[in-house]
């Protein structure tokens, strides 16, 4: 029996060194592209930036406005889409625990009982059973080593989509706060520049009357208020549209509400006669620094792990695979009541496809596919990611100009209105002359408040390109897997800055 055994494991060797199918598995390399970003590379004109702080983390609280700080911090406690992300983390983690298993020994157990009646001879018998049921994959070429890679990275990668979540969280919250700050200041200029336009209407009704003026600039001061009149109410939709998506992205169901107070949202009495700042400078990084800063790059680089290990698990399913199944049975012997060992086995089983219609192969080449793909991902996340970067210090200058430039007209514009309506009072210029100045200076304050409404929003845009958010809570991503990547350190950072 043993010389039998010995030939058929020699044939079998022998067969499966024929088909080639013993070499080891080829798992491509998990390592992402990176463009060729090296530590001396920096963005433009950055070098006067700060490094990122622990403060960074939390920059919604570097805004000079506490109702911001509110809503985001609403945001990040509610929304909806990052329970989901919290939720697809538990789902990667219980995959892992599967993929982990799938390396151990599998144990069965089964109960049963057999009846015997025999009518011939009276006998009525009722024999108990059990049996256990041992499994054992000796996963000879690591493919189940390779499966738990994976679904290691994939709970890496979750975890980034969780922080990427909460950044997107973040930032649309102050977002949708800027602009709601945004368009309530504006209907407090609209609503001015309102009672100025009534104000004129009255008076030029007083001079069309006394023959001092024309029809024709009554209407045209019924025209001006009617203009200031309609984006008045576009301001006032443009603040409700904010209001409402500030509501749902905090969790709540939006309310048809004329003004968001301290008890529904938390805005603070002073909140202030401009759009929110932020205090001090906006942080600023190396390009190879945002590799290990941004959650989506992170995360891309983890899908890149797991489709490697991927390949590797698809390559192992073209090769034989060895299996170590036994059992051991207990029942009654006899007709005694006692249970006793009855059989017992243990087997070796090596299986190998013979022929499978090209199935197997087809599986690598698809699995190689979804790491090039990976890959590609990866190299197109981290393009964008560094455009971001350029386009947040593009606006920051350009919001930053804007504002010096649109406060020096809006300026200059209160001064021509205020001669413009000294003028048609004393008759010397006509109401034309008015109407432009006042449509002047109401068009400058408008974009001044709008250019710091940009600031504000290119700072936004900073933090969010620069990938700083706070770490979620503990709850939110239970037991991490394996080789996580290091938590963000604003002081590693600077260093490698130096």
């Amino acid at each position: 029996m043993n010389g039998a055994a010995r030939r058929a494991g020699l044939a079998a060797a022998a067969l499966l060194a024929g088909c080639g199918v013993l070499g080891p598995v080829q798992v491509p390399a998990a390592d992402p592209p990176t463009l060729g970003l090296t530590e001396a590379d920096r963005f433009e004109a950055t070098a006067a930036a700060p490094s990122p702080g622990e403060q960074d983390l939390r920059w919604w609280r570097r805004f000079d406005d506490p109702g911001l700080a509110d809503w985001v911090e609403r945001a990040l406690a509610e929304a909806p889409s990052l329970a989901r992300a919290a939720e697809q983390l538990q789902q990667a983690q219980a995959q892992l625990v599967a993929a982990r298993a799938q390396r151990r020994p599998t144990l069965d157990a089964q109960l049963g009982a057999d009846a015997r009646l025999r009518r011939d001879r009276g006998e009525r018998l009722l024999a108990p059973r059990a049996a256990l049921a041992l499994d054992v994959d000796v996963d000879l070429w690591g493919g189940l080593a390779q499966a738990e890679r994976s679904a290691a990275a994939g709970v890496l990668r979750q975890q980034h989509l969780l922080q990427a979540s909460r950044l997107a969280a973040a930032g649309l919250a102050a977002r949708a706060y800027v602009e709601w700050r945004t368009a309530l200041l504006d209907e407090a200029l609209l609503a001015d520049a309102l009672g100025l336009q009534r104000e004129a209407l009255r008076v030029v009704g007083v001079r069309v009357e006394a023959g001092l003026s024309p029809l024709l600039d009554r209407e045209r001061a019924r025209t001006e208020l009617a203009a200031v009149e309609a984006a008045l109410a576009a301001a006032g939709e443009r603040r409700r549209r904010a209001a409402a998506a500030l509501q749902v992205l905090a969790g709540q169901r939006p309310r048809a509400v004329d003004d968001l107070r301290a008890g529904d949202a938390g805005r603070p009495a002073d909140a202030g006669s401009t759009p929110p700042a932020l205090a001090g400078a906006a942080p600023m990084v190396r390009p190879l620094d945002l590799l290990r800063l941004r959650p989506d790059l992170l995360a891309a680089e983890q899908a890149l792990v797991a489709a490697a290990a991927a390949v590797g698990v698809a390559e192992a399913a073209l090769r034989p695979q060895l299996r170590l199944p036994g059992s051991l049975v207990f029942g009654t012997v006899g007709a005694g009541p006692a249970i006793e060992l009855v059989g017992a086995t243990l087997a070796a089983l090596l299986e190998l496809n013979l022929a499978d219609g090209g199935a197997r192969g087809a599986a690598v080449d698809a699995a190689r596919s979804r790491w090039r793909e990976a890959a590609a991902v990866y190299r197109e996340t981290l393009l964008q990611a560094l455009q971001q970067v350029q386009d947040a210090i593009s606006a920051s200058r350009g919001a930053a100009e804007r504002i010096a430039a649109r406060e020096r007209a809006a300026v200059a514009g209160a001064a021509a209105v205020e001669q413009a309506q000294a003028l048609y009072r004393a008759g010397l210029s006509g109401f034309l002359d008015l109407a432009d100045a006042q449509r002047s200076a109401l068009d400058n304050r408008r974009d001044a408040l709008q250019a710091r409404a940009d600031a504000a929003l290119a700072a936004v845009a900073t933090f969010e390109a620069l990938g700083l958010v706070d770490p979620a809570p503990a709850g939110a991503s239970a037991q991490a897997a394996p080789a996580a990547q290091p938590a963000f350190s604003p002081a590693a950072t600077a260093s490698a800055r130096r």
